[in-house]
């Protein structure tokens, strides 16, 4: 009896230090059922009968290897009756055991997956078994053994039903073979052995690896990098409440079937704008205006646009400018202006003299004038008589370029004729006659026209209005033979043009 509860209690402190040590593995709690089949019974192998059920116990520890193998570490008590047909005689045996055995998973990736919910197994290994029998008849009991501990040996089938991560319930047979043969009262051939059937729950100790951290082992978990913030389903992957292609956790709109493109959202108005984020859900738009339109594509919402089915610009509200001249075309009275012309309010081109000449064609835009003479006034015939007669006035001193002093009041009636027609330029010329060398009536010519225009300069006309020109004898009026001719050929001849 002390040899007994010492092999038990030998035997849980062993169990319980590798629990504590074992960490990956699984810790089992049996019930057990043993069937005999020896000497006295003729090696029927009649399992399966149950003649005599006799319960039993088992604590087992599984130690993960490999996907293929655990170490199976396993205390029993076995109760093993056998009695005659007559029932005259039999014997009674307890078994206490501790096998260590290799155990082979079907469920190992290869023949089944490792998650698989039925995982089928093959075990075979060895150990001990205090032996605990007696032999009765009719007439009297008598021990067997007492307290014997022998050698066994150990081999099964059995198959795992795999509730979750956590537990499972294992059934198995495991043929036992003590190195006895005497136990059973009969000591012939070596040939006694037991049939155990157990079943029992078996818990992991170890936390399945969940790599992911999202609750659901790597080996049932078919996406395997799943955020451990993200919600999963029961495969591990993220769940898709709206089953939009979009896990919940990515998704911006969980609850209603959305776009991917759009983080989960829906897009009713089919314009790339979320709804969530879309102004104008209803109507397709453009991003940049939060899905609202811009009909006419020119920049500028249909909201806040004037003319939403016309291109325009920023500062007429979304309305044109055809001609670009700054009046907007509903207000643009002459909206084909060509470019570069300056208008005014409404559109058409500045006529600031009001001659109705436009100022890009008016030559004097300033001065009210004929449109036949380009908008610039036309020289009346009283002025052109006053200019003529001015220009017989302007006299020289003989041979020079001196202008007499009688000369003084028709140039500044030129200067007068020239502040009246102030658009106007004065066009003159020098001539002489033809007494002298041509070279030096040239010379005297261009300096009697400098001298007019000097003194016409003086009296504040600018000098750009003035042409100047020497023709010496070049351009005589009448015949040099007479006096009287070259008199009139010596002259300053004065004409008002337009440039």
């Amino acid at each position: 009896m002390i040899k007994k509860i010492t092999l038990s209690f030998m035997s849980l402190s062993l169990l319980l230090i590798n629990v504590v040590l074992a960490q990956s593995g699984a810790l089992g709690f049996h019930v057990t059922m043993s069937e005999y089949d020896g000497d006295l019974n003729g090696n029927k192998h009649h399992f399966y009968s149950f003649p005599s059920k006799q319960v039993g116990g088992a604590v087992s520890l599984q130690q993960y290897l490999n996907p293929s193998f655990n170490l199976v570490e396993k205390i029993s008590f076995n109760q093993v009756r056998y009695q005659n047909d007559a029932g005259t005689e039999g014997f009674d045996a307890d078994f206490y055991v501790l096998n260590l055995k290799f155990k082979y998973k079907f469920n190992n990736g290869y023949i089944f997956k490792e998650d698989a919910a039925i995982a089928p197994f093959l075990v075979a290994g060895a150990g001990g078994s205090y032996i605990d029998s007696k032999q009765y008849s009719e007439l009297a009991s008598e021990p067997i053994t007492d307290g014997e501990i022998k050698a066994n040996l150990a081999a099964g089938v059995g198959i795992l039903f795999q509730f979750n991560d956590r537990f499972g319930l294992e059934v198995a047979n495991t043929i036992n073979a003590p190195l006895f043969d005497s136990w059973d009262g009969v000591k012939s051939g070596g040939n006694d052995l037991y049939l155990q059937h157990s079943a029992g729950l078996v818990f992991n100790l170890r936390k399945p690896v969940d790599t992911d951290a999202d609750g659901v082992a790597d080996k049932r978990d078919k996406c395997a990098d799943t955020p451990n913030t993200a919600k999963v389903d029961s495969k591990g992957c993220p769940v898709d409440a709206d089953t939009d292609g979009v896990a919940d956790y990515l998704d911006k709109c969980p609850a209603v079937a959305g776009s991917t493109a759009l983080a989960g959202c829906p897009d009713k108005d089919q314009d790339n704008v979320a709804d969530v984020d879309d102004k104008c859900p209803d109507v397709p738009g453009v991003q940049r205006f939060g899905g609202c339109p811009d009909s006419d594509g020119d920049g500028i919402e249909d909201a806040k646009d004037k003319c939403p089915n016309l291109a325009g610009l920023d500062i007429f509200e979304g309305c044109a400018d055809g001609d670009n001249d700054g009046v907007q075309d509903s207000a643009d009275k002459c909206p084909d202006t060509e470019k570069g012309i300056k208008v005014d309010s409404v559109g058409c081109p500045t006529d600031s003299d009001g001659d109705g000449v436009t100022d890009a064609i008016d030559k004097c835009p300033t001065s009210a004038g004929d449109v036949a003479n380009n908008g610039c006034p036309v020289v009346k015939e009283e002025v052109k008589k006053r200019l003529n007669f001015a220009t017989r006035g302007i006299t020289f001193e003989t041979g020079k370029a001196i202008l007499k002093v009688s000369s003084n009041p028709m140039l500044d009636e030129v200067v007068s004729i020239l502040e009246e027609y102030d658009d106007y330029t004065l066009k003159m010329g020098g001539h002489t006659d033809s007494q002298g060398s041509a070279e030096a009536n040239l010379k005297l010519s261009q300096a009697r026209a400098d001298a007019v225009k000097a003194y016409l300069i003086n009296k504040g006309v600018s000098e750009n209005r003035i042409e100047a020109t020497g023709f010496g004898e070049e351009q005589p009026i009448t015949n040099n033979s007479t006096a009287a001719g070259r008199a009139q050929n010596r002259r300053v001849a004065l004409e008002l043009i337009l440039k």
